[in-house]
């Protein structure tokens, strides 16, 4: 998938943002939003204090996916908004819709993502929600939010 994506690092996850498209019967387009781990990285050649971090692939380390798309084709811009709340087993699990997340995507999700160590422990990470630091976070949102608006109108 080509397109603008953006990910921030916030303590043991990142909020991943990109411009998505998806073909079922619809070609439904707009910003995907998820929460993921992130793990450290390390190697023998790495110095103490020099390692890395990997974003895992939502596979291995998804957490919380929002959806922020309309249909573009046919030409309709019918909403289907929705999230997933509840990863298993490598998978988002089904489309959750709610009509305030309907209302207002951008808000709703960054309503959502401001309390991200709620929404870790809603989302069954609660081993991560202690170590956001809430300063980071604060930082972190502004550029987040700017980063959903340029990923719905690429």
């Amino acid at each position: 998938m080509n397109g603008l994506k953006f990910a921030f690092v916030i303590g043991p996850v990142a909020v991943v943002v990109q411009h998505w498209e998806e073909r079922f019967s619809e070609l439904e387009a707009g910003a995907r939003v998820e929460v993921r781990r992130v793990e450290p990285s390390t190697g023998e050649r790495d110095r103490p204090g020099a390692a890395g971090f990997r974003v895992l692939p939502v596979s291995e380390g998804g957490i919380w996916r929002a959806d922020l798309f309309v249909v573009v084709d046919p030409p309709t811009s019918e909403p289907r908004h929705h999230h997933h709340p509840r990863f298993a087993g490598g998978d988002v699990g089904p489309r959750e819709f709610d009509p305030d997340l309907s209302a207002d995507p951008p808000g709703w999700t960054q309503a959502r993502l401001a309390d991200l160590p709620g929404l870790l422990r809603k989302c069954g990470a609660a081993d991560l929600a202690a170590a956001v630091d809430p300063g980071d976070l604060a930082r972190a949102l502004p550029a987040v939010r700017a980063a959903i608006d340029a990923c719905l109108s690429p």
